[in-house]
């Protein structure tokens, strides 16, 4: 399996439309119409990078990364927050979400060099992404955010470990 990443545009949701999820994993995700619609409003497109995640010509996940001003509340200044992972169901149970952490990683360094930490949250009662995360070279930094879904942990990874 080799994955690569393909950047999107703020208004390429139909290209990533087809990622769909099991009805129990819903509930930790915005709807995609949700996540292009934020994309396309936001001010300052520059700090928000949507992705795709390809297989074979195939598009199989979705993320999106965060910097600067784009930043939640609970990261830190001078990281990178991932936001919005999916690989779709047709898709799952082939390392394809752990193949995007470590994609995630490598953008990073090699776009923004001096950016070392790659950050996200998921929702305490999310097992499966969590083992993902963690299984990925994720820690868990014992720090909580409480937002939509829930309580939140917040993960980090280090980029040099890619």
């Amino acid at each position: 399996m080799h994955a690569t990443l393909n950047t999107l545009s703020h208004f390429d949701r139909a290209r990533v439309a087809h990622l769909e999820l099991e009805p129990e994993q819903e509930q930790f995700v915005d709807p995609l119409d949700l996540v292009f619609l934020e994309l396309q409003g936001n001010a300052r497109p520059d700090v928000e990078h949507p992705f795709s995640i390809v297989v074979r010509h195939q598009i199989v996940g979705f993320f999106v990364l965060r910097e600067k001003a784009a930043l939640p509340k609970w990261a830190p200044r001078g990281v990178i927050t991932l936001h919005s992972l999916r690989v779709g169901r047709d898709y799952q149970g082939n390392g394809y979400g752990k193949a995007a952490t470590g994609l995630a990683s490598q953008w990073i360094s090699k776009n923004r060099p001096s950016v070392s930490r790659l950050m996200l949250t998921v929702d305490e009662d999310n097992a499966m992404a969590r083992h993902i995360y963690l299984k990925s070279g994720f820690l868990d930094t014992g720090a909580t955010y409480f937002d939509k879904f829930g309580l939140q942990n917040v993960l980090e990874r280090e980029i040099n470990c890619v």
